[in-house]
């Protein structure tokens, strides 16, 4: 190929021009630099993004298993009250109807069940410990106290160890304590509270009503 000798002329006088050389030495070494040096700004970059992805994955996954937690909670301790307060009603509802036959295995099923059922109960409270604030902490301890283990266990099981035949005013008492009051306390002590604290609260439900 051949150039015109005004293309050479020209050529020449650039090459001779010291600041042309300089400009394109040091565009030569931006690119040789660069070459080597965007790379691992990118890789950087990418390391980055990366982190804070599996960050923001782990914190899903902490938030997911709190949750799990919280709906475990209100789900087992809901299930053992209701199956702890059946269980008593039954010993009381046969004495009080005077069906002896179901009375013995009522009182054969309560002391048979009811301590796993308190002992899963109080298990539940603990675990409510780091998941709800100090004052509901307090609250259902409280209820486990003096709802459960004084006016349930404390209460019943002198009626039954009394073995008298008669039907006796503290046996109509006990039945009542189970029958109306015991369930509105469950609900407005520990599951709306629980579920309120814990936002899995849902539409407010009919509360019964106290017979007495």
């Amino acid at each position: 190929m051949k150039f015109s000798q005004e293309f050479l002329d020209t050529l020449k006088t650039l090459l001779l021009n010291q600041n042309f050389l300089d400009r394109v030495i040091f565009l030569i070494l931006t690119a040789g630099v660069s070459g080597l040096f965007i790379p691992h700004v990118l890789k950087g970059i990418d390391a980055r993004k990366l982190r804070a992805k599996m960050e923001y994955e782990a914190d899903l996954k902490r938030s997911a298993n709190i949750v799990d937690a919280q709906i475990n909670l209100l789900e087992n301790i809901s299930k053992s009250l209701w199956e702890l307060q059946l269980l008593a009603l039954a010993v009381c509802y046969y004495k009080v109807h005077s069906n002896s036959e179901k009375y013995i295995a009522a009182v054969e099923n309560y002391d048979v069940k009811s301590w796993d059922l308190f002992s899963n109960i109080r298990l539940e409270i603990s675990k409510a410990a780091r998941l709800v604030s100090n004052d509901l902490y307090n609250q259902l301890l409280y209820f486990f106290e003096e709802n459960l283990i004084k006016r349930i266990d404390e209460t019943l099981m002198p009626l039954i160890q009394k073995g008298d035949d008669t039907l006796s005013q503290e046996w109509e008492k006990q039945y009542d304590f189970l029958l109306y009051k015991l369930p509105i306390e469950i609900d407005e002590r520990v599951i709306t509270p629980l579920a309120e604290e814990l936002k899995l609260s849902s539409s407010q439900k009919n509360k019964p009503k106290s017979r007495r």
